[in-house]
C-alpha cells in the first residue's frame, strides 16, 4: 500500500520516493526544504541558527538537518491568535 505524497505545510508529514518506486516517511528536512515551507532564505534560517532562536537542527559535518517534530514544535510555539501577542521571548 502506497502513501499519498503530501505538500510541506504546516504539521504535514512528506514521502519520499527511492529508487525501485518505494517511498518511506520523511522524518528531517533540510535547510532549502525547510526555508520553502516557511517562505523564508536560507541566510534567515543560518543566522537563526547562529542567534539559537529557530528550531533546534542536527549537523553531521556540513549538512544541517531540522526534525519534523523540532519543526512542528517550534511552529506551535510561535503561533497566536493575535498579532498583538509577543510570538519570541
Amino acid at each position: 500500500m502506497e502513501i499519498p505524497s503530501t505538500s510541506p505545510q504546516c504539521g504535514r508529514r512528506q514521502q519520499r520516493s527511492f529508487p525501485g518506486g518505494s517511498t518511506a516517511q520523511r522524518i528531517a528536512l533540510d535547510e532549502n526544504e525547510l526555508a520553502i515551507r516557511w517562505g523564508l532564505s536560507v541566510k534567515t534560517l543560518r543566522r537563526w541558527r547562529q542567534e539559537q532562536i529557530g528550531p533546534i537542527h542536527c549537523k553531521l559535518g556540513r549538512r544541517v538537518t531540522y526534525l519534523l517534530p523540532e519543526i512542528e514544535a517550534f511552529e506551535r510555539r510561535v503561533s497566536r491568535y493575535s498579532t498583538s501577542a509577543r510570538a519570541y521571548l
